[in-house]
């Protein structure tokens, strides 16, 4: 096969994802002129499909290759920011890769945006520009499979709303994701000209590493979930203006290590966080605090693990936060309008056959931490039980553990083990232990 042939296969085969798509252009066609790894300025030539597909109805394919830019492709040149809808895709991230040395937004986008399967890079070799820009409004697009590096920011938007940022890598970036309502001074809802909050977004499966902030939202009704930051000095920071604080925010399944502060909250009503891993730093070199917040009104944690060592679990000004920081070593900052209750409650039932039975892991215990551990029920239907216990666990197994009985007749018996926490019924016969109660608390 002589190399003209060779090359017209190739070019067949990487437009497999289009060729018999009426619907779809791509951007090394010949009437725009693209030429993937060829160390040219391809800005014009992808603008132009851009412009194309907007004012078409078009979807954009940018096939394997390197491809540099050197200006803002802008989706919204021809029809503004409101009938600018288009997808822009890729064959695959890993494949299908934007360069770029200039201090730009790579992507400027707006309503109904689709962004699939690229690459976007910052090659100047230090962080400057912005891979994706949203400056004014953008309702239902939608960001995923992209990788994105060496930006000042990764993704930046004002004003976004029902909109969704999945499968994302992002590293090396002064800010990984930044939604904003007015700048640094959001403003009140749904009050042009001064801005309103992000309301109801979607992040699925974001990581983000070499940052100083991996996620930072003005944002209320939004949903993190199954993402990681690593290697940053902050994880994920929540923030409204004081006068009209954001609320309504979830964060759940979440990654930390290597991140010095894991949430910054400040001017929030509601804050939600379930299921979330955070590691600390040496003994010698602590990470700062799993959460920092200030004005955070009401934050519930639920099924929150770690390891290694913090400076604080908990810095709270005049905020309210229920449930249990696990932080090896640090201890709570509270002023005088904050409350920290690490109180977790679950129903339990015991055999009357002196079995171990494994608590729920609501009411974990954490290493190198103190708890008073409560156990109220009635035995055989008659008798009241109500035992305390201290747990002194030092890591997580039981032949290090000390469990003291501090009240009770002793009809219950607790023990650590592999990290969880057992009750036994010392007592056989009868029915039973029925409609009991263990009620666990954090004393250091």
């Amino acid at each position: 096969m002589n190399q003209r042939n060779s090359i017209f296969l190739l070019s067949l085969l990487s437009s497999s994802a289009f060729a018999f798509d009426a619907s779809v252009i791509s951007i090394t066609d010949s009437r725009f002129g693209a030429i993937a790894n060829d160390n040219i300025d391809d800005t014009v030539q992808i603008q132009a499909a851009i412009n194309y597909a907007v004012e078409n109805n078009k979807s954009v394919y940018i096939p394997a290759g390197t491809f540099k830019v050197s200006n803002t492709l802008d989706v919204t040149q021809r029809k503004g920011n409101h009938n600018s809808r288009i997808k822009i895709y890729g064959e695959k991230r890993n494949l299908s890769k934007l360069e770029t040395s200039a201090d730009i937004a790579l992507f400027k986008v707006a309503h109904g945006v689709e962004l699939h399967n690229l690459s976007l890079s910052q090659t100047a070799g230090y962080k400057k520009g912005t891979a994706i820009d949203i400056p004014f409004a953008s309702y239902r697009s939608n960001f995923s499979k992209l990788d994105i590096s060496g930006f000042n920011t990764g993704i930046n938007g004002k004003w976004v709303i029902w909109s969704r940022f999945e499968d994302l890598f992002i590293a090396n970036v002064n800010l990984g994701i930044h939604l904003h309502g007015n700048g640094e001074a959001p403003a009140y809802w749904n009050t042009e000209p001064n801005g309103w909050f992000n309301n109801v977004n979607i992040f699925d499966n974001v990581y983000v590493e070499k940052s100083d902030t991996g996620i930072k939202l003005a944002a209320m009704g939004s949903d993190i979930a199954n993402s990681t930051v690593q290697n940053s000095r902050v994880g994920i920071e929540i923030y409204g203006p004081a006068d009209h604080r954001t609320w309504n925010n979830q964060i759940s399944n979440f990654y930390a290590e290597g991140v010095k502060t894991v949430f910054k909250v400040k001017n929030s009503r509601t804050l939600d966080i379930n299921g979330v891993f955070a590691q600390g730093g040496k003994s010698s070199d602590r990470a700062y605090a799993v959460i920092d917040a200030e004005n955070g009104g009401v934050i519930n944690v639920k099924g929150m693990t770690g390891q290694d060592w913090w400076t604080h679990s908990v810095i709270l000004k005049n905020t309210n936060l229920t449930g249990h920081v696990a932080a090896v070593g640090g201890t709570p900052s509270i002023d005088a309008q904050s409350v920290y209750s690490s109180k977790q409650t679950a129903g339990i039932s015991l055999p009357a056959n002196s079995s171990w039975v494994a608590l729920p892991s609501s009411v974990a215990v954490s290493l190198n931490s103190t708890y008073r551990v409560t156990v109220t029920g009635i035995r055989d239907g008659y008798e009241p039980v109500l035992e305390e216990y201290t747990i002194f666990n030092w890591n997580g197994v039981s032949r290090y553990g000390k469990i003291v009985h501090n009240s009770g007749v002793g009809r219950v018996k607790l023990k650590v083990e592999g990290g969880r926490l057992y009750a036994q019924l010392a007592y056989n016969g009868g029915n039973g232990l029925s409609g009991g109660k263990v009620t666990i608390e954090r004393l250091h």
